[in-house]
């Protein structure tokens, strides 16, 4: 069975999953609250007016406003008994052309039938679907693009309470729901539940604790177990005294190493440091003569050819 009242959350929701702007909500929700309260209770399903056959969330009423309910209705696949092809299309238009005004209203059967739907079938989101086109006819009928002008025509008296700062009781309704509204609208943490009062998260839970003592054996040392060196007085012994501190220099190391063509650089250098011993001076070079190869001059005596040096070893 549906829930008879709803939250003004529920209903700020409803309109907003049929495409109703924050600004019409800011302004409508209150007035629907203060509208379908019944005994006390706000944002009933099946309230009806003590004035006007009007009936819902949303006050809708069934002598007035055929054209909106009945697109919502037809919208959710509702099927009103008695309806001619020529009736559906002055309710889907809003428009009556002369000899057609019998068929913008209901007829009495059309409005039992209208008014069972909203007493036992009706839920929130049928409400909201039906104040959607309530607004749009309003708006065609006062020929506007001002909703509050719409609003305000479809529910003169709650609007005129709601003026009326004198009104305590109007005031109190008007400011609770707005409240809500705001907070809903400004608050991230919306949709969250609160914990009720007394609540315990531990309810239901095994609670008791098992506490074990592991107590572990110190560690065993040895003589031969390697000490720290004492590198920074270490690395004093070896620099000049001009050089920086152990931890500056040891700084300045790791923020090099984090230059991309650090690895490159040091490549290079230690590459020309090895192979320097390689490398010789051209202009360094002595200038010998050249003999001819057939003749080998000695410092004294007959120069002699190679074949002749061969002949006297064999």
């Amino acid at each position: 069975m549906e829930q008879e009242s709803y939250s003004s959350y529920e209903v700020i929701v409803a309109l907003q999953n049929i495409g109703i702007s924050q600004e019409i909500i800011e302004y409508v929700v209150p007035i629907a609250g203060y509208e379908s309260r019944v005994e006390g209770t706000l944002f009933t399903r099946d309230a009806l007016d003590k004035l006007s056959p009007s009936w819902g969330i949303f006050q809708a009423n069934v002598d007035s406003m055929a054209p909106g309910i009945y697109k919502a209705m037809n919208e959710l696949g509702v099927d009103i008994p008695g309806m001619s092809d020529e009736q559906k299309k002055v309710l889907i238009e809003n428009k009556a052309l002369p000899g057609q005004e019998e068929f913008i209203d209901f007829t009495e059967d059309q409005k039992e039938f209208v008014v069972d739907w909203f007493k036992n079938q009706a839920d929130l989101n049928a409400n909201a679907l039906v104040f959607k086109y309530m607004l749009e006819q309003k708006m065609k009928d006062k020929n506007t693009n001002d909703f509050k002008v719409a609003v305000d025509a479809m529910y003169p008296m709650t609007v005129s309470k709601f003026n009326d700062l004198n009104n305590e009781d109007a005031q109190a309704v008007k400011t609770q729901i707005s409240d809500i509204v705001t907070s809903f609208f400004n608050d991230p943490d919306r949709g969250i539940p609160e914990p009720e009062e007394g609540f315990d998260p531990t309810a239901g839970m095994d609670t008791t604790t098992t506490t074990t003592s592991t107590t572990m054996p110190p560690e065993e040392t040895t003589e031969t177990e390697t000490k720290r060196v004492d590198t920074s007085s270490d690395y004093r012994s070896q620099v000049p005294k001009q050089a920086g501190t152990y931890e500056e220099t040891q700084y300045m190391t790791r923020m090099r190493r984090l230059n991309p063509n650090y690895r490159k650089d040091q490549f290079l250098k230690n590459f020309d440091n090895v192979t320097r011993f390689k490398k010789k001076d051209p202009t360094q070079f002595k200038e010998r003569p050249v003999v001819e190869e057939d003749e080998i001059k000695f410092p004294f005596g007959t120069p002699v050819t190679s074949q002749e040096v061969l002949d006297l070893l064999e």
